[in-house]
């Protein structure tokens, strides 16, 4: 019998996730995984928070092609 974490773990963890010092490219594909992650879980609000940080990193980076991915997802 598998027990899903609190919401509040997940949360945690995209915080965590958006603080550590990564490159920009990398942060942005585990984002949009963990928000993969949330769409499967049914958690459709916080997967939408998971894509609009990726969305927010995406242009300040200047990643013409992961926007394009996002855009995509959240369509």
């Amino acid at each position: 019998m598998d027990i899903d974490p609190p919401r509040w773990w997940h949360v945690l963890k995209i915080k965590l996730l958006w603080s550590l010092p990564r490159e920009p490219r990398k942060k942005i594909k585990a984002l949009m995984r963990l928000g993969d992650e949330c769409i499967q879980r049914g958690d459709e609000q916080l997967a939408g928070y998971c894509y609009d940080l990726s969305k927010k990193l995406a242009q300040d980076a200047g990643t013409v092609h992961l926007l394009k991915k996002i855009n995509q997802r959240l369509q």
